[in-house]
């Protein structure tokens, strides 16, 4: 699904965000520039911000922004909490399954990132009813504020969980090379999550365009050199703007989630699977097979998918795939583009 472009002002506001937030190291003051920009930008009365560190960290919001005592007593909790997939805490209210919880008197938002096991969730809530129209421009909105702030939040956290083991260490010069290996674990493993959201697409849980190219790049020049057969295979959803436009957004985004799931059952664990953006979808294999048994295993699994889930939609994917030339001189991005036309070659042919 192709995502709406935000206005320039909105643009200036989220830009500005980025980069006050990356600019400090105090969690006091990226909650302040954070408060700030959901009054800005999505004008909520209330608002709370849950983020997974050493412990979870919670932080609520008033009208103007300004941040206020809480606890798992308030309001949102548990709708933000429930977003988190390792944590058995009942949701409150009528809180469903796209992430959306409406409670009485209220109109309420919840997202989390990334889509699996979840590092940051956020809630928003209106003292008035909301159009659709809003509603959908407030989620997307919403989806940039918090993946600004768990990166910023998140470095900030792992910056200080190293300053404090480095503190421990340097009061105990006489610790064993074992605290220290635990020591940069740690920092790999913190590391590790911050990188993971750079790279991971929210929507589906799969690698986004950025995390295709870092990882498949690596199998790809791994293939030229060992002279190995690989292939890249280049999938859209059919009908995406239909489902947008006759059952709405959020039944859009179930066809897009639904179909990365499917995708991604389509290959093995060493592949790279992607959504590119949009209604689009890639995928990296290894793999001698011929090309018509991951075309024909696609179309299993949507067919399958199809007769088992129940669903106010269709899923119908079209697919191209090319193989790549281990002694060809084409790069990776070359083989993408050529598996995208061999795509529309196959939609063109479909009755």
């Amino acid at each position: 699904m192709k995502a709406r472009q935000i206005d320039a002002p909105q643009l200036r506001v989220l830009l500005s965000l980025a980069r006050e937030l990356f600019q400090t190291d105090e969690v006091s003051n990226s909650l302040r520039l954070i408060g700030r920009t959901l009054v800005d930008l999505i004008r909520s009365d209330s608002a709370l911000l849950l983020i997974r560190a050493e412990r979870f960290e919670i932080a609520a919001f008033d009208a103007h922004g300004a941040l206020q005592p809480t606890g798992p007593d308030h309001p949102l909790y548990a709708a933000a909490i429930a977003l988190m997939s390792d944590v058995d805490f009942p949701a409150a209210g009528n809180t469903r399954a796209d992430g959306q919880c409406e409670d009485v008197g209220l109109r309420t938002l919840t997202l989390a990132v990334p889509a699996h096991d979840a590092v940051a969730a956020l809630a928003v809530a209106w003292d008035h009813d909301l159009t659709p129209a809003q509603l959908d421009r407030y989620r997307r909105t919403m989806s940039m504020i918090l993946e600004l702030a768990a990166a910023a939040l998140g470095k900030i956290e792992s910056r200080s969980s190293l300053e404090r083991l480095v503190s421990n260490q340097s009061a105990q010069m006489a610790t064993t090379t074992m605290t220290h290996a635990a020591e940069l674990a740690q920092r790999d493993e913190a590391t590790s999550e911050m990188r993971l959201l750079s790279l991971t697409d929210v929507l589906t849980g799969l690698y986004n365009r950025r995390g295709f190219f870092l990882q498949a790049e690596r199998l790809f020049k791994v293939a030229r050199r060992k002279r190995a057969q690989s292939a890249v295979i280049f999938a859209d959803i059919d009908g995406l703007k239909r489902v947008n436009d006759d059952l709405g957004h959020d039944a859009g985004d179930g066809l897009i989630r639904d179909a990365g799931a499917v995708f991604r059952q389509c290959f093995r664990q060493a592949d790279v699977v992607a959504r590119l953006g949009g209604d689009e979808f890639v995928a990296y294999t290894l793999d001698d097979e011929h090309p018509d048994v991951i075309l024909e295993r696609i179309r299993t699994r949507v067919h399958a998918f199809n007769q088992q889930a129940q669903r106010p939609y269709h899923l119908s994917m079209s697919a191209g795939l090319m193989q790549c030339d281990p002694c060809g001189t084409g790069s990776l991005s070359d083989h993408v583009l050529l598996a995208d036309e061999q795509m529309y070659v196959q939609k063109r042919c479909r009755p």
